[in-house]
């Protein structure tokens, strides 16, 4: 195929465990159960596997070097039609960060002759001024609340999804004006067949990672420091999360959460100082294991 569509976010939320699955093994699974992300992130993870065994590095390959691959074997496969130029389109493309931006800035210019590159953004804020030199800019204003519910609607109606008020508002909390995102959660919400309210929205907004650190966060309020810890022991080292992920990912939570506000305060401003403690401790693990620790104790003044 001479086009590939490929959503950041998706790849860089991957779950590394599910990427180990061979061909053989997600060819096995249903429909239902498989999609062609499951089978491209297959051959992305054997290829970067290989590719760490030539360099004499054992151990799995982290998520930034997932990506990379993601992007840049598609980029540097030859194509076999009369098309000479493919088309990649990078989705969600914002969360890239500084050094895989300047690793696709180099996948660019080696594939310049036989890839187009397209990224789809919000904002131009945070971009590396070498990339945004190499594109053509195109900008679109983010369309009003009506006007995006009326599109999911009409969409549904097309689709014949059900779809409630309740459904309705959420997708447009939850895309924020974001079109894209909007189709998409009300395509994922929709997938399951039953009617789509506020509760099934939320339930597939959800991210790996979100999901794993709501859970997270809820034992630790709880209490269960252990089982807390294992989970984000399993984040870090099984998934391969990045600490400062992780931490952002638990600050959203708390910001989300109806708590009572002195009990918010306390939680983010534990989460500051955790942080802050990540950019100097040696071993952020331990910075993020304290942080556990000490959501149990939000209501005592030991906190103040």
């Amino acid at each position: 195929s001479n086009y590939k569509n490929l959503n950041i976010r998706d790849i860089r939320n991957y779950p590394i465990t599910k990427a180990k699955r061979n061909i053989k093994k997600i060819a096995k699974l249903s429909r239902d159960e498989r999609s062609e992300l499951d089978e491209y992130m297959s051959v992305v993870f054997r290829e970067v596997k290989a590719a760490r065994k030539l360099r004499g590095q054992s151990g799995d390959p982290n998520r930034s070097q997932l990506l990379q691959e993601a992007i840049s074997l598609f980029a540097s496969t030859i194509t076999v039609s009369d098309e000479l130029v493919k088309i990649l389109v990078l989705d969600e493309a914002d969360a890239l960060d500084n050094n895989m931006q300047q690793a696709l800035r180099r996948t660019m210019e080696i594939y310049s002759d036989a890839t187009r590159f397209i990224f789809i953004t919000p904002s131009l804020s945070g971009w590396h001024p070498a990339i945004i030199s190499r594109c053509l800019v195109v900008k679109f204003r983010a369309g009003s609340k009506k006007v995006l519910r009326d599109l999911v609607q009409d969409i549904a109606d097309k689709e014949n999804v059900e779809i409630d008020e309740s459904g309705l508002n959420a997708i447009s909390r939850e895309s924020n004006g974001d079109f894209r995102r909007a189709i998409n959660l009300l395509q994922v919400s929709g997938s399951t067949g039953m009617l789509v309210n506020e509760d099934v929205v939320y339930e597939y907004s959800e991210t790996p990672l979100v999901s794993e650190v709501r859970e997270i966060v809820s034992l630790s309020l709880a209490g269960k420091f252990i089982r807390a810890r294992q989970k984000l022991r399993s984040l870090l080292a099984l998934e391969r999360y990045s600490p400062q992920k992780v931490i952002l990912a638990i600050q959203a939570e708390f910001v989300n959460r109806p708590l009572e506000n002195n009990v918010t305060s306390k939680a983010l401003k534990r989460i500051a100082e955790i942080d802050f403690r990540m950019t100097q401790a040696r071993n952020p693990f331990i910075q993020l294991e304290a942080l556990l620790a000490s959501l149990g104790n939000l209501d005592s003044e030991e906190m103040d």
